[in-house]
């Protein structure tokens, strides 16, 4: 059990308030009233005139001689402050614009590398690292040897360091002959440490960099920094972990920290003996090395690895306990966890092995490591990280209980699972050379890990929901101006954190989806083991795989010249299909939502392809469904005959090509009379892609609002997950636009009108497929935000028995009944599910309660729920985003989050570093709904100024969504109004 305090947020204000009950702001600290009374009128400081006369003619005597010392002195040859220009330091612009003209380095030296990027005339082949942390002090020791090789003759060495001391360096010969630094200075905008030689290293040569050095555990969630759970017994139990992907590795030891600087390393911990210690590699020798702080010292040495770059090292120190099975193949696949939390680690274990035995036939690749580890921790920024051979995760990603976790979160611990596993040949057998290719690592583990579970599960329709859960999201993204192509010039840390966004992962998995469709599947997989063996433990960019693609399809097609067009701009096209006799013609065009706006804010890039793309056209008609036609519209437009009985063309089957449709008016008319006769004349996915395009076309302001509503209508007969999901999530974009028009209340009883029919039909009981279980949980938890008053009944005496006598709740309606009991409860309905967050060991169920207790209707539940995200105590950081995300979707907190976001910004920048890409998220979490100009004012001022780091791109976008969210209110409401008006009232 967690400790007492815990259990519960005090329900009382929180603040510092004076006496009178008036709060003290920032300014009115004590230290401030002080000063201030002062030159108040009954405190004014005096003194005589002519002390006044005294103290002014020193004070200018002393300036004066300070100036003409100043003036005749000038800086001497030997000042450290002083130094020429080398004649290679590059303009600035190379740099961070915040950076001085001439960088510095921390002593005043001129720093004589100034590009971000490490020089090319070093590589590393070899790294032998020695770590020993206090999980007390916090305090790190450490020494590192580089071993590396010369490719030319330089006489210095650039290597990257944050945050550590360096206390020893020496640097020899392959021979042992040592070389002597004359200069080491150190750069922090870059992070880099310079090592100037007396003598030069030679072409063709190999020396080693021994360097000792001290840092200390992060508290932050990246680099070598600590973590700890509860177990249950109430301790607090503390373990040390990594996260060095795309930039930290360089915060646990000095390092050539780029991807394409690949090499071996070998792993030396010191730990106590109640722990254990991992890495990527297996364990080889335990030393007993004495006794430290009272316990006994023990140094585990691990076996050297393979080629691989620094982002991808990883090392846990903690009192885990394990499971392991084996592949097909003889490798050890093993699952670490707390031992409480140990049952919970057998799906991900099973699921693992499965996905190992699949990738490596579908590969044709054997996995190259002699184990496998995936390992739970407590505190992750990210879902997990594909470190070679030690798999780290959040527990909600690999923890699952068949009794307690519902289906969704079940489906999630598989696709994580999966997509870490892809990543083991994608990304780390074949590394991208630089960031800018990072889709290539993420886009092809985000495509794999459905093909993944897809087999491993065959009943979840893998490939159906693949376009709800990639293929919608980037399409919304990638509508906006502020969007980016795939593949992007990044340079600086903070540039690459902003682009591990929906764009590399979903768009990038999108256009691979669309890749394998016109490619053929037994292509892409003898073209992905072509690359998989031409480049393994090494790197490759995209040209790289395009070029294997074009073989082995036998040149019939230019893959490059086909996706060049799809990686290398920003964007997607509207492709306008419109019919003239037995002649359907088909136009594109970039799709832009914000195109209609005329903004001045809105400058869009150019395009090497002036925004034309290589489409894949796909198409079947009423005439014959089963007949699927495909049409190439080479970055032109094209016209296709059909039979003069066809009454309508449904084009880009499935959803399977990245772009949107729109039909001209006699189509759409056509296709929602064939959805209200017989809905199943489309499958599931060309439903929700119908929905997905009317509803963003609207949004863009080339459809009238009546044609998605108009079609809307035959939900009410709709019995399958993926298009009730695609509307749901729609709908709810509507709500929280419409929240202050007069229409808000006809939407919502539109809505009861289209909910109760399926909610009827999917009933209470938990049982069913696997898709009819995430459906159920949808459509009730739909139906309780809408007052569906039987569902809400329904729950409502569901939550009380279970808040009152205990009965346990089947875990896909346990969203449901969370969500009804705080939304329509008070204080003691709220305070049960707090209680129960902070004692339950299941994950999954911890982030369940998590979202419902952001749902109450009381403002001030509210604001004491928001607060209690500044203790990491009781909200995890890595939660964060999770709170203010649901307290903002909330119409009753919505502003709350906002105002809260404001007040507490440093403190979160605080907790998260300005450099991480947790900082845009909460950004968009909390301002993309917003939809009045008072509202645009407010996000723009506040951070007109403010340096948000890696959430630039993120602001950029929540900006911009919020001006079409103004506009998309002020041209549609009247005409949603009318609509809902005439439609309810029939």
């Amino acid at each position: 059990m967690p400790q007492q305090q815990t259990d519960s947020i005090r329900m009382e204000a929180q603040g510092k308030f004076a006496q009178n009950g008036m709060v003290a702001g920032p300014g009115d600290s004590q230290t401030n009233i002080n000063k201030r009374s002062l030159y108040e009128h009954n405190g004014v400081a005096v003194c005589s005139q002519k002390r006044a006369l005294i103290i002014a003619t020193v004070v200018f005597a002393t300036l004066f001689i300070i100036s003409l010392i100043i003036a005749y002195a000038g800086p001497g040859n030997d000042c450290p402050c002083a130094g020429e220009k080398p004649d290679h330091l590059e303009s600035e612009t190379e740099l961070n614009s915040s950076a001085p003209s001439v960088p510095l380095a921390t002593n005043g030296e001129v720093f004589p590398w100034n590009k971000v990027r490490l020089p090319g005339a070093i590589r590393p082949s070899r790294y032998n690292i020695t770590i020993h942390p206090n999980l007390t002090t916090l305090g790190v020791k450490g020494e590192v040897t580089i071993e590396v090789r010369v490719l030319k003759d330089t006489n210095f060495v650039v290597f990257h360091s944050k945050n550590l001391t360096i206390i020893d360096k020496l640097v020899y010969a392959a021979g042992g002959r040592n070389l002597t630094v004359v200069k080491m200075l150190e750069y922090p905008p870059t992070q880099q440490i310079y090592m100037e030689m007396k003598e030069k290293f030679r072409r063709g040569g190999n020396y080693v960099l021994k360097l000792l050095f001290t840092s200390r555990l992060s508290q932050e969630l990246e680099g070598f920094y600590l973590s700890s759970y509860i177990n249950k017994n109430g301790e607090k139990k503390y373990l040390a972990t990594t996260h060095f992907e795309p930039t930290y590795a360089r915060q646990a030891f000095p390092c050539f920290d780029e991807p394409q600087f690949k090499a071996k390393f070998r792993m030396s911990l010191y730990r106590d003996k109640f722990q254990i210690a991992l890495f990527n590699m297996p364990l080889i020798l335990t030393e007993h090395k004495g006794y430290f702080s009272g316990g006994e010292l023990i140094c585990d040495h691990f076996q050297e690895s393979v080629e691989m770059s620094t982002y991808l090292v990883a090392f846990v120190i903690c009192d885990y306990d394990h499971i392991t099975n084996m592949t097909r193949h003889n490798k050890s696949v093993s699952v670490y966890a707390p031992r409480e939390m140990i049952s919970q680690a057998d799906f991900a274990l099973h699921t693992a092995v499965d996905i190992m035995d699949y990738y490596e036939e579908f590969f044709m690749v054997p996995y190259p490591l002699p184990k496998q580890d995936l390992i739970a921790i407590p505190d992750f920024a990210a879902g997990a990280m594909e470190n070679w051979g030690l798999i780290t995760y959040r527990e909600t990603s690999i923890l699952y209980d068949y009794k307690e976790t519902s289906a969704a979160a079940h489906q999630w611990v598989a696709i994580v699972v999966a997509h870490e596993l892809a990543h083991q040949w994608f990304g780390n057998l074949v590394t991208m050379k630089w960031w800018n290719d990072l889709w290539l690592n993420e886009g092809f583990a985000s495509f794999l890990e459905y093909l993944g579970v897809d087999h491993v599960m065959p009943g979840w329709k893998m490939m159906d929901q693949f376009i709800l859960d990639k293929t919608q999201p980037a399409l919304t993204l990638d509508a906006l101006a502020s969007s980016h192509p795939i593949s992007v010039d990044v340079h600086d840390p903070v540039e690459i954190e902003a682009i591990f966004d929906t764009i590399s992962y979903s768009k990038g998995a999108s256009v691979i989806h669309m890749l394998e469709i016109f490619l053929h599947q037994d292509i892409l997989r003898s073209g992905l083991y072509d690359y998989l063996n031409s480049h393994k433990y090494g790197n490759a960019d995209t040209d790289d795989l395009w070029s294997v693609l074009s073989k082995n399809a036998n040149q019939s097609i230019e893959v490059k010249t086909i996706m060049d067009t799809w990686t290398r701009q920003m964007g997607f096209p509207l492709v306008t299909v419109s019919r003239t006799g037995n002649i359907i013609s088909a136009t594109q065009h970039r799709f832009l939502v914000t195109a209609h706006m005329n903004n001045d804010t809105i400058h869009p890039e150019e395009s090497p392809f002036g925004y034309k793309w290589f489409v894949p056209l796909s198409y079947y008609t009423d005439v014959d469904p089963s007949s699927i036609h495909h049409v190439w519209m080479n970055m032109t437009d094209v016209k296709f005959e059909v039979p003069p009985e066809v009454q309508w063309v449904k084009v880009n089957v499935n959803q399977s090509g990245f772009y949107r449709v729109m039909y001209d008016d006699s189509m759409w008319q056509a296709i929602i009379t064939a959805l209200h006769q017989n809905h199943s004349s489309f499958s599931p996915a060309d439903r929700a892609s119908l929905i997905d395009d009317a509803f963003t076309l609207c949004r863009a302001g080339v459809l009238d609002a009546t044609i998605p509503l108009n079609l809307s209508i035959y939900l009410q007969k709709e019995r399958d997950y993926v298009p009730w999901a695609t509307a749901l999530e729609h709908f709810q974009s509507w709500s929280k636009r419409l929240a202050e028009t007069r229409a808000y209340k006809s939407f919502l009883e539109y809505m009861r009108y289209l909910l109760t029919p399926v909610a009827r039909y999917i009933g209470w009981k938990d049982t069913g497929s696997h898709l009819d279980k995430l459906m159920r949980s949808d459509i009730l938890a739909s139906a309780i935000l809408c007052d569906v008053k039987d569902v809400v009944k329904e729950a409502q005496i569901m939550f009380n028995d279970w808040m009152v006598n205990g009965t346990r709740i089947p875990p896909n309606l346990r969203e449901v009944i969370y969500v009804a009991g705080i939304k329509y409860g008070g204080v003691k309905e709220w305070q049960h599910c707090w209680s129960k967050y902070n004692s339950t060991g299941i994950p999954s169920e911890r982030k369940l309660l998590l979202k419902a207790l952001g749902v109450a209707s009381d403002t001030w539940i509210l604001q004491r729920f928001l607060l209690s995200t500044l203790d990491r105590n009781l909200v995890k950081p890595q939660d964060v985003k999770v709170v203010l995300a649901v307290v903002a979707a909330n119409p009753e907190g919505r502003f709350l989050a906002w105002r809260h976001l404001k007040a507490q910004w440093h403190q979160m920048q605080a907790m998260f570093g300005n450099a991480t890409f947790s900082m845009g998220g909460l950004i968009s979490a909390v301002t993309s709904h917003f939809s009045t100009q008072y509202d645009l004012h407010e996000v723009s001022s506040f951070f007109e100024h403010m340096n948000v780091g890696s959430g630039s791109r993120s602001l950029q976008q929540s900006l911009e969504t919020i001006r079409l969210n103004i506009y998309w209110v002020q041209n549609n409401e009247e005409t949603i109004y009318t609509w809902l008006s005439n439609f309810l009232d029939r």
